[in-house]
């Protein structure tokens, strides 16, 4: 009996020791994750110290690529000179991106890093297409930037409008250019007004006076009467007004007086 009862209370004992190892183990476990995800964290904060520090693995090589015509070379090497600074992994390319499309005639540049020492730069330039009022410059999305007037063509167009209305007078513009391009007339210049109501200026001084609607339908008529009867007489004409829905009015160069015709009396002139 007494043997059984110290049996007993080994078996409770041991119980007991293997129930502590279990709370013990279990409680070393979370510990243990957690030290070594502590150790993980350091390690690799560590790491990305070192890999943005400026003197890791640094820029040796810039090349710049672009068809630049009007970039200031010396400018523009000066500023990425100053602007690339610092390793492989710390150069700020964002912020030289930006600095660099701050400069006159750079429309957008665009980075990329080559393992482990080169950087690529590819500048594209700003291609004006029309004079915006009497600064800036247009390019063909219809953004208006400031440049130097004297570094654009001079044969520029000049457009005018109001702000914000810039895509729209490239788009009538072009679609203008497409209907008298066959005949041998070039614009030089588009006006609107705050009223939208366009004038466009040809390359032989005879201005259109579109109006404000049909601007399309107006011009197909122009045209249809430019091949008929107004070619011979172009030399004479100072201006077209075009806002008439049967014919139009013509401002002669000698009197400056204006005489509306129709189309009847078009086809007779």
């Amino acid at each position: 009996m007494v043997r059984k009862k110290r049996k007993q209370a080994q078996t409770r004992r041991k119980k007991a020791r293997r129930f502590d190892m279990q709370i013990i183990k279990a409680a070393f476990k979370p510990v243990a994750m957690l030290s070594l995800l502590v150790l993980v964290g350091i390690a690799g904060w560590k790491g990305y110290q070192w890999l943005t520090l400026p003197t890791t693995l640094p820029i040796q090589h810039v090349e710049l690529r672009g068809d630049l015509r009007r970039v200031d070379m010396d400018r523009l090497e000066q500023h990425v000179d100053a602007a690339v600074k610092g390793g492989f992994f710390s150069i700020d390319l964002e912020k030289v991106r930006s600095g660099l499309e701050a400069l006159p005639w750079v429309y957008g540049a665009s980075l990329r890093r080559i393992w482990p020492d080169r950087l690529i730069i590819e500048i594209e330039e700003q291609k004006p297409i029309a004079q915006w009022g009497e600064k800036g410059l247009l390019n063909r999305y219809g953004d208006v930037f400031e440049a130097t007037l004297d570094q654009a063509d001079q044969s520029l167009v000049r457009i005018q409008g109001e702000d914000g209305r810039e895509e729209a007078l490239i788009s009538d513009f072009i679609e203008a250019e497409r209907l008298l391009h066959p005949f041998g007339l070039r614009l030089v210049g588009l006006r609107e007004d705050a009223r939208r109501d366009q004038r466009l200026l040809l390359n032989n001084g005879i201005e259109l006076a579109l109006g404000r609607k049909n601007r399309e339908e107006r011009l197909v008529r122009f045209v249809s009467a430019y091949r008929r009867t107004l070619a011979p007489i172009l030399a004479r004409i100072s201006v077209l007004d075009l806002r008439y829905a049967n014919g139009f009015a013509v401002r002669w160069k000698k009197d400056g007086k204006a005489a509306k015709l129709t189309k009847t009396v078009n086809d007779r002139v």
